[in-house]
């Protein structure tokens, strides 16, 4: 017989029929489809553990020269300063955690940490420490719970397998075939971002006030979107303006 694996659910319906007493240990294994020693192995682990999960395993492969805490130190200056060398990563390494690494060590690092050396560079090419400074000085003033950060990302069939572009605490979501442009963008604004299809007035009548969203200054009330070109439109500061709210685009 093949190895394979057998669920835990399957091994704790095992149990459960035992305990319950109406069956013979021949009637259950016939019923669970798997071997006698199979089920004394999960009962005495259910005994001594509380549970039939197996441990996982530890160990396997060859052991990594650098730590996780390692590679994220590499990553970090990776993303601060994208022309230095391998050479370089590995004095600061030597010198600052007292470290030797090999620089093929460093490279199969960053390629584990999927770092391109494209990558790098387009986020070095994005990043001006004057607008970055600006930016920051700005958006500070406002509470965490005023914001509402907004972006966009491609679906298809290899989004679950993705390790960047996740977050948390969605509010408002279109799934749009195909390219996203600025009048569907700014429907979406309209639309999705607030939870029912009607609006409420607010004490000032030239103000309309989103359901999701209050006016500034207020929790929800300020819109923090990227650089994109569909977001530098004038629809878009128009219903922000409208719906009161403020509107930031990232440096």
């Amino acid at each position: 017989m093949p190895n394979r694996r057998i669920s835990d659910d399957l091994k704790e319906a095992a149990l459960r029929l035992q305990d319950r007493g109406r069956d013979t240990t021949k009637e259950i294994l016939q019923i669970i489809c798997f071997s006698r020693s199979t089920l004394h192995r999960t009962c005495r682990h259910k005994v001594l553990t509380g549970h039939v999960t197996k441990a996982a395993a530890h160990g396997r492969g060859r052991p990594r020269t650098l730590a996780e805490c390692d590679a994220d130190y590499l990553v970090r200056l990776a993303k601060h300063k994208s022309t230095t060398f391998l050479d370089e990563y590995r004095d600061r390494l030597e010198r600052y955690r007292f470290l030797p690494a090999s620089l093929s060590t460093i490279h199969c690092t960053f390629i584990r940490a999927r770092m391109s050396l494209k990558q790098i560079q387009k986020m070095a090419a994005e990043r001006t420490p004057l607008s970055r400074a600006d930016y920051s000085r700005r958006i500070s003033i406002y509470p965490t719970d005023y914001l509402i950060c907004i972006d966009e990302v491609s679906k298809d069939d290899r989004t679950y397998n993705r390790i960047f572009g996740h977050a948390e605490g969605i509010i408002g979501a279109r799934v749009v075939e195909g390219s996203l442009c600025r009048k569907t963008y700014v429907e979406f604004l309209r639309d999705s971002v607030v939870s029912f299809p009607a609006f409420c007035q607010t004490p000032e009548p030239t103000v309309i006030q989103m359901p999701l969203t209050t006016p500034y200054p207020g929790p929800r009330s300020v819109l923090v979107m990227d650089n994109a070109h569909i977001h530098h439109v004038v629809e878009v500061e128009e219903l922000a303006l409208q719906y009161g709210e403020l509107h930031f685009r990232l440096p």
